[in-house]
Formats: structure tokens, sequence, C-alpha cells
């Protein structure tokens, strides 16, 4: 996704601030280490010793020596080890344990972005939304099923007698669905999810828990609420001149590897709405990125509000996960 400049030196300040912390700490445990078991400093002396040598063999092409001299450091390493456990230390602990193993707290591999970077990115692009801060009370390990309602049967169903909370929690439920989709983001399954129904029913809770788990799991995430996405795109379309700002929040609601547009439908209804709307679902499809979409309307208002060309797409490329029954804010409050 794209950063502006002051964006990505944020995040690599925060690398870079992990990475010097990594160090200091590790720095720390040696000086600690070596104050408690002066040996170790003299097998570490040594092996710096024949790691100077054995570079030197290398270089004249004494492939024999160099090759003894690896040997006697391999074998002052295994002693370095025995001593650190014998002395109730893990075999590690006087590496460097950086947040990050896969870049060392340097937020690339191969000159590509690491997962680490990826999660930073998300969130602070999303950071202005509050995605953030709501991902902290609304996620799978916060979500409480007990606000779900047991003692009504859900009109949709009968003479079927399914309460709201069957229907949500049940196995091959909407919670298991969400979650599903949550674990296998990536290798096959749903790739889109549109959730309709009621307000108040859980939709936007259950797209935060979605948020949450592919941001922990490093995967880029753009967080978008209706009203405000259309909003920024009709003033940005109108201005005048080239704008860096449009171009970057159309390239964020492409590629993000996952877009959540939550209340669709509040939003000023217009052509340019409509036209917008279609151009995202269908390069999204193209590119193959995922879309979770939340919204109050019915099937046959999103075709009234969208056309029929958004309706289709939308019923026959994203499982279509409705929710029912009772306002779970008053049913909280209560």
């Amino acid at each position: 996704m794209p950063l502006s400049r002051e964006q990505h030196s944020e995040i690599m300040k925060i690398i870079n601030d992990r990475r010097y912390a990594a160090d200091m700490a590790q720095q720390k445990r040696v000086g600690e280490v070596y104050d408690r078991l002066p040996a170790l400093r003299r097998y570490h002396e040594e092996m710096a010793g024949l790691c100077s040598e054995e570079a030197s063999a290398r270089i004249r092409k004494d492939m024999d020596a160099a090759a003894e001299l690896n040997l006697k450091r391999k074998e002052l390493r295994k002693k370095k080890t025995e001593l650190l456990k014998r002395a109730g230390y893990p075999a590690d602990y006087l590496d460097v344990h950086y947040s990050c193993n896969a870049c060392s707290d340097t937020g690339f591999i191969n000159n590509e972005k690491c997962g680490c970077f990826k999660r930073l990115e998300s969130m602070l692009l999303n950071r202005e939304s509050g995605l953030p801060s709501l991902m902290e009370r609304e996620n799978f390990d916060t979500l409480d099923t007990s606000v779900y309602d047991r003692t009504v049967f859900l009109e949709e169903f009968l003479p079927q007698r399914i309460t709201q909370y069957e229907y949500m929690t049940k196995p091959g439920g909407v919670i298991d669905i969400v979650k599903k989709f949550s674990e296998a983001f990536g290798n096959g399954g749903i790739s889109n999810i549109l959730m309709f129904g009621p307000a108040g029913t859980g939709k936007t809770f259950l797209s935060n828990c979605a948020a949450r788990a592919l941001i922990d799991k490093q995967h880029t995430v753009s967080y978008e609420r209706a009203g405000d996405m259309f909003g920024r795109m009709s003033r940005l379309n109108f201005s005048r001149g080239e704008d860096p700002e449009s171009e970057g929040l159309d390239r964020r609601i492409l590629e993000s590897e996952l877009l959540i547009i939550d209340d669709l439908g509040t939003e000023f209804a217009t052509e340019f709405t409509r036209a917008k709307l279609f151009s995202i679902i269908s390069n999204r499809l193209s590119n193959g990125t995922s879309t979770i979409i939340s919204t109050n309307l019915s099937m046959n208002q999103i075709k009234d509000y969208y056309g029929e060309r958004v309706s289709s797409r939308l019923m026959g490329d994203y499982m279509l996960l409705p929710f029912y029954g009772a306002d779970l804010r008053i049913t909280k409050g209560r």
C-alpha cells in the first residue's frame, strides 16, 4: 500500500527503535553474564581471534588451515553453550532477540517488505479511522456470545425454532464462517463476504475481528467507513489538478490484501458513488484481493440503490452472510 514520505519515516523509526532496543538488551545480558562467568569472555575473545585467522587462511586459499580453525571455533562455541546451560541460562541468552526474527528488525527481506512492516503499515494507514483502538476492544478474544438473544425464535426461520444465539454460534454459523475466513486467508476458501442485515446485529464487530486476525498475521488491511470513503473520493475527484492524496487513496483501496467497507448505504448515493463502488468491486475481483462489505440494506435495497451490475457481482462473487435478530447494543445495555 502507498505511504507518504512522513508515514514511511514513522514506520522506519519504530523498526529502528526496536532494533536498537534489542541490541542494547543483548549488550546488557552479555555484560551481566561475562561479569558472572569470566570464562565466557575468554571463549568469546578466543573465538574472535580464530575467526580472524580463518578469514586470513581463506584469503591465502589455505583451506586445510581454514577448516582446522573452523573446527576449533565450533568446539569453543559448544563449550560456551554448555557453560551457559550449567549456569542456568538458555542456550540463546547471549544472542540478539529481535522483535521480528524474519527480518532481524530491518523491515525488509530481500528488498521486499517484511510482514512486521506490513502490520505497522496497516495500523498507521487505519489510524485516522480509529481501527487500531477498535480492534483492542473488538476481536475474537473479546467476542461475548452471551449478548445474542436465546429467548426469541427468528421469524425468518419459522417454523424452525432457531434463536439468534444458535444462528450466530452453531458450527458453520456466522461466527464460524468469519473465523474460518480469517484462518484460511490467502490459502483458498472464501475470498469476499457481504454482511447484511438490521443495524446492531454484530456486523461491524465481526469485521473488526477479521481485521485484527489478519493484521496480526501480517497481512495488509484497509478499513473504510463507506460515507467517509466516498466523501473523500468525491472531494478529491472534483479538486483541480493532480493530487497525490487521490492517487494514494485509490492505490490503498485497490491494493490492500483485505479491504473492509463498513456501513455501505450510509453515504449520499450519487452516480459517482455507484460508479466508484462498481469499480472497486470489479478491480479487486480482477486483482484477486479480498473484500468484506457490511450494510444494513437488504439485497433488494442494494439492487435498487446501486443497480444490477453491482448486485450481480455481489451475488455471484461474494459469500452472502445475512444477520438477523435483536439489536445487540440494546440487549447489552439491558
